[in-house]
């Protein structure tokens, strides 16, 4: 189905909406979604018990994965005297250290399966909002099953992907002359450019949105939060969205209150990483976010000096490149007692994840911080960045650079990105050897907007 869905995106739109829309997404998409999602439809209505045996199962088979064929496990198992058999609960998941991401970069193929083929791996980069980009292997199925639980997170809450359409505020950059907005048949979404959106255009906006008829409006949580400000500015009217649905950014208070005031449509959100090693989400039910152990083991590790709790991730998606107890550089907000019973756990009530300032173009469009994790994680030679706009026309992008990849095609690459975004803006660089940390979370702040 690959092979004919590759073909069928070089046609003319007409036959792209038909085959889209004859042959179902769960079938385009492969056994490995459509089994994690009948999993998913299954395991939600679970007891705690037996979740938590399928979890201990799934922790199980993936330890004896590991001891198997990655060397670097086979050491550390080795090293502490214990098999993973030996681990019986999931409590005792703790006997083994905590992976770094100083470890991962330090070991490297030592914790790849040693023996998988390397063509099927596919690279992944983490977006390095905490100044430690890291480069990680996986394989085209850790998207697929992810995607299930996507799915299962948006269903959740009355939203929808792939079967009704849907409105996403964020992924598209329009090129020059392009429009601002694109329709993806295939994923059966409207993409809409969150760059441009200002009192000039934000009729169109609206206008595009009200015309689709699509019932899920998807975006960065300052994407929609900008847009309900216009809509409520402007006395405009958004009839046919229902569902709300944000993500790789943390939801500010005024931010959801400003949403659900003006759209009177609740903000539902789910949280991931890059190495899909823990995920959680929200119901209709409530604001708190729900674990699902049908994707990984999640510990939390209490700081002493600053009370935070840092999450350590053990992820049943990637078994080319396994991550056990891996720590992250996000802290949840945890709940006094877990609330247990029918379906799965709710353990957190926030996260203390990304959150940047909201930048301004030259023609006045209001730009998410978050947009420009993506563009400069692409750009070979940027180690770590901090993007700061000090005047209405100047911004400043501070650059940690990667050893002897830093030149200048790299600085026109970034200003080519920010002025993509930003518009005919004037653009300085400065190349650094460090970017100072908050003390109080260790990340660095890499969106900043001296001039609100």
């Amino acid at each position: 189905m690959s092979v004919v869905s590759r073909f069928i995106k070089k046609r003319p739109d007409f036959m792209k909406r038909a085959f889209f829309k004859l042959i179902p997404f769960r079938y385009r998409y492969g056994s490995d979604f459509r089994h994690t999602f009948n999993l998913l439809n299954k395991s939600q209505h679970w007891d705690i018990e037996e979740l938590r045996r399928f979890q201990l199962n799934e922790l199980s088979c993936l330890l004896v994965h590991a001891y198997e064929n990655v060397p670097y496990y086979r050491d550390v198992f080795k090293n502490l005297g214990i098999h993973p058999l030996d681990i019986v609960r999931v409590e005792d998941l703790n006997v083994l250290p905590v992976l770094t991401k100083d470890i991962i970069r330090e070991n490297g193929d030592k914790l790849l399966d040693e023996n998988l083929d390397k063509s099927k791996l596919v690279k992944f980069n983490t977006s390095g909002s905490t100044g430690d980009k890291l480069k990680f292997y996986g394989t085209d199925d850790m998207f697929k099953k992810e995607a299930a639980f996507v799915l299962r997170a948006f269903r959740s809450h009355g939203a929808d992907m792939y079967r009704e359409p849907s409105i996403w505020l964020r992924r598209y950059v329009p090129s020059d002359g392009k429009t601002l907005w694109n329709h993806d048949y295939e994923l059966n979404r409207l993409y809409m450019s969150a760059y441009h959106m200002n009192r000039e255009t934000v009729c169109s906006y609206v206008n595009k949105m009200n015309a689709s008829r699509a019932r899920t409006l998807v975006g960065y949580p300052s994407s929609i939060y900008i847009l309900a400000c216009f809509v409520e500015e402007l006395g405009l009217c958004l009839p046919w969205i229902k569902a709300i649905h944000v993500a790789s950014e943390k939801v500010l208070p005024e931010w959801k209150d400003k949403i659900e005031s003006v759209l009177s449509i609740r903000v539902k959100s789910h949280y991931g990483q890059m190495e899909k090693v823990s995920f959680f989400y929200q119901t209709r039910l409530s604001d708190n976010y729900t674990e699902a152990l049908e994707y990984g083991v999640t510990e939390f590790e209490k700081d002493r000096e600053t009370g935070e709790n840092a999450l350590i991730g053990t992820g049943f998606l990637n078994y080319a490149m396994p991550f056990i107890r891996y720590k992250m550089n996000d802290t949840a907000q945890l709940l006094k007692s877990s609330e247990y019973g029918k379906g799965l756990p709710e353990t957190v009530s926030d996260f203390n994840g990304r959150c940047d300032d909201i930048l301004t173009s030259m023609n006045g469009s209001k730009i998410p911080g978050v947009n420009f994790y993506t563009m400069m994680y692409k750009i070979k030679g940027v180690k770590m960045f901090q993007i700061i706009q000090l005047q209405a026309d100047l911004i400043y992008a501070v650059i940690v650079p990667e050893p002897d990849f830093f030149n200048e095609e790299t600085e026109e690459q970034i200003k080519k990105g920010l002025k993509e975004r930003l518009g005919d803006i004037n653009i300085k660089i400065r190349v650094v050897n460090e970017i100072i940390r908050s003390k109080k979370t260790g990340k660095i702040r890499c969106i900043l907007n001296e001039v609100q």
